[in-house]
Formats: structure tokens, sequence, C-alpha cells
């Protein structure tokens, strides 16, 4: 049996201090049918520049470069329309696989032949790489009031035919949750229970500045909050708890 492409989508900006660790990560996978797609924001610490040497390494490499800077959910949806993988995962320029997370992800997937997306266990570490926090994540229920993007996860290419894919209306770094409401309310997904990611807690982290659900005023737009609300029994525009039905 071919072993299925695994794309690994890699948006990068202004991470050069962590930049050669993620991409040497992956050079690292005891899985060899990968590719890296490197989509880089219009960096200017030197981080496209790193990303290019580095990508002279290996030509699963792939690096490109978007003109101006566009944010995460419109540069996550670059990189995926440049992936060419059977299965599709994220790895944030500054945080870490383990050398057997890509195998793990594929193994279970592939005994998981009705499941469209895999998530498994991580670890948060600081900005010296070492690890200050353990993450385990849910068992998939039908409440997905629960559930969202974690690390590491992985989804079959193909969902996107039947999905919106990465919504990239959005302005705040949600597009990952955004993208898993939209597998997880049509098809199963599993957990995988293994430690696979290494997510870099460095305080510079853009999940800080994302707008809150709360507060947040693109919640019409949102396939996060729409799914959500459904399941949390809230309007998701005015964000209020709704009656009770008998």
């Amino acid at each position: 049996m071919t072993e299925p492409l695994v794309s690994i989508l890699m948006i990068s900006y202004n991470n050069v201090q962590y930049l050669k660790t993620a991409i040497d990560s992956v050079l690292g996978q005891t899985y060899s049918n990968w590719e890296l797609i490197i989509s880089d924001d219009g960096s200017t610490d030197g981080a496209w520049e790193l990303a290019q040497k580095l990508s002279e390494k290996d030509d699963r490499i792939k690096v490109y470069r978007n003109e101006k800077n566009l944010g995460i959910p419109k540069n996550r949806k670059i990189a995926h329309s440049k992936a060419m993988g059977d299965y599709v995962s994220h790895l944030d320029g500054d945080d870490i696989l383990f050398p057997y997370s890509v195998a793990t992800m594929v193994e279970y997937l592939n005994s998981n032949p009705t499941a469209m997306l895999a998530q498994s266990d991580s670890v948060y570490i600081d900005g010296d790489s070492k690890i200050i926090d353990y993450v385990k994540n849910r068992e998939p229920e039908d409440n997905l009031a629960w559930f969202g993007w974690r690390h590491f996860g992985m989804y079959r290419n193909e969902v996107h035919d039947y999905i919106e894919g990465y919504n990239d209306r959005l302005k705040s770094a949600c597009e990952d949750g955004d993208l898993f409401m939209q597998i997880a309310e049509k098809y199963p997904f599993i957990h995988v229970p293994v430690v696979l990611y290494k997510h870099r807690w460095h305080g510079k982290n853009q999940s800080k500045s994302n707008a809150k659900c709360e507060t947040c005023t693109q919640r019409a737009e949102c396939n996060y909050i729409r799914v959500w609300a459904k399941y949390a029994n809230m309007d998701p525009i005015t964000y209020t708890k709704l009656e009770e039905t008998a």
C-alpha cells in the first residue's frame, strides 16, 4: 500500500528565532512521504531568507511568500492552496513535532477510515523548549460545544470538497477552530491519546490577541460560533442563552 502524502502547513511571520527548530523537527520525522508548505507573510526579521536557505536541504520543503502581510486566516488558506497531500496538518513556525508525530497520526487515520480528522495530546514548552504543561484532549462526543482545533491536528484533504474550507473572512487567528467545526459538524473525528506536539508559549503568541467569542464582532461570519451555539443552546449573534424547549 502506498503511503499517503502528508502536507504540513507552516505559516510564518517574524519567527526567525524558532523557525529552524520547527523545520528540523519535520526533517527528523520517521515518516518520509511528506511535503512542508511554508507560507511567509512578509517577514522582516530574516525568517523568509532562513526558510529559503533551509529549503535547499530537501526538495520536500516548499517555500512561498506573500507580497504583503495578509494575516493568519488568509495566509493559512494560501498555504493550503499549495498542498498536494492526501492528509493535511498544521505545524506553526515556533512549535515542534516529535519524530514519530506524523507516522502516528497517519496510522490512526488509516485505521479509522470513516474519520475525517484526528487530534492528539500535546505539551506546552517555553522559549527555551522546556516542557511546562501537558494537555490531554477530550474523547469525541456528540456535544461539540466542548471542542475546537487541537494540536497535533491532521485531516483528510478530500473534506475540502464538502465544506467552505479555511474562513479567510475572519480577522482573528481562529481559522483552525472554524475549520474544525465545519468538519466535526458533518463527519466523525478521533482523539489520538499520544503526545505528538510541542506548543511553544513565549508570550507573543497570536492567540493572546484573538478576540474573545463573547465580544467578537464577527460572530455572524464564524463557523465555530455557529456550530458551537447550536450545541450550547446559545444565540450565535447576541451570545445569550436560548430558552429551553420542552
